[in-house]
């Protein structure tokens, strides 16, 4: 089968062809039909200091994938060949105190498709049938496989941040998971969402308007005097979905006091943030990772009944034989959500 590798502990990525994988006991294998490229994609990529030591390789990439059943593994009972399937991110061991919590995505011992265990930037992937969610029949495959980053968001706005109805909520980051996170803000309820970036964030800027939100460039406007012209306290909930410390700084000159700022992105280097304003005003700064088994579900709800649109995000298509191409075009920003046709 053809694939995208990463074997080298240097920037690149690689398209071989290798022997496709046999499902063992309890694994589905599955016919990746459409992959999505993410930021931490970007991050193995470049090999940063986020990624150098956390990930394993060689190691096929990608973790936001759907397909069709190819192959049922022993054991398995829940699919049939040829069903339409959206895969999780996090394969938890289900033993340590977390899991045991009904907190999978935190499990001591997780692997990450594409980073610990070989992923969907390849024809043929095994996946554990525990893992594997019915496509919903409402949508296409390349809807699907922006389901798991909108899972993300579910988690971080719903069940971390716990956004409410009415609060006002801004959003620094306007790339795939920031538009995501700014639309199920809104779908939970929330009237005034503001989505804020830079002069290379033109394009996504523009996604983000065209999906009603007020979008600002922060290398033209005053974000600040526009956020504090309308709430003079600040905002209740400041979502950092830009991995710099720029971001989390402004997150802190933008929330207000008892409010909340929830940090999704990955920041590929370490970052200095001043905590005084943290302190003296009781704001709470919140990390969130991956998402659960309802999450999904959730995720595709939302798709189906509208509430989120994900077709606007998807701006760029290649065969997995562009696969450089793909990845420089996301570096690049250009657009918003890559995505490999395999």
């Amino acid at each position: 089968m053809k694939c995208v590798i990463k074997d080298r502990p240097e920037p690149g990525i690689w398209i071989k062809e290798t022997p496709s994988p046999r499902p063992r006991a309890g694994e589905v294998l599955v016919r990746v039909k459409r992959a999505s490229l993410c930021g931490s994609d970007i991050g193995l990529y470049d090999f940063s200091p986020a990624y150098a030591g956390f990930a394993d390789i060689p190691i096929i990439p990608g973790h936001e994938f759907a397909g069709e059943v190819a192959e049922l593994g022993e054991g398995t009972m829940k699919f049939k060949v040829g069903e339409r399937v959206v895969a999780e991110s996090i394969l938890p061991c289900g033993n340590c105190p977390l899991c045991r919590n009904d907190q999978p995505n935190l499990c001591i011992n997780f692997k990450i498709f594409g980073v610990h265990i070989n992923g969907g930037f390849s024809e043929y992937v095994s996946v554990p049938e525990k893992l594997l969610h019915p496509l919903r029949s409402e949508l296409t495959f390349e809807q699907a496989a922006v389901i798991e980053p909108l899972s993300v968001c579910c988690h971080a706005v719903r069940d971390v941040a716990k956004i409410r109805p009415t609060e006002a909520v801004a959003v620094v980051g306007p790339g795939p998971i920031g538009l995501l996170a700014a639309q199920v803000a809104r779908a939970s309820g929330c009237d005034y969402v503001i989505v804020s970036g830079i002069d290379v964030d033109e394009a996504r800027l523009r996604i983000a308007s065209g999906l009603g939100f007020k979008a600002v460039n922060n290398s033209k406007e005053d974000l600040k005097k526009i956020v504090f012209s309308t709430h003079k306290v600040g905002i209740d909930v400041v979502i950092v979905a830009a991995g710099s410390g720029a971001a989390l700084t402004q997150a802190c000159d933008l929330v207000r006091k008892g409010g909340r700022i929830l940090n999704i992105a990955i920041c590929p280097n370490p970052v200095e943030l001043t905590v005084t304003r943290l302190v003296r005003g009781e704001i709470a700064l919140l990390g969130t990772f991956a998402s659960t088994w309802n999450n999904y579900e959730n995720a595709m709800e939302l798709a189906v009944t509208r509430k989120v649109s994900i077709e606007p995000l998807v701006t760029h298509r290649y065969p997995i034989g562009d696969a450089r191409a793909a990845f420089e075009k996301a570096k690049a920003k250009e657009g918003c959500k890559v995505q490999l046709l395999i």
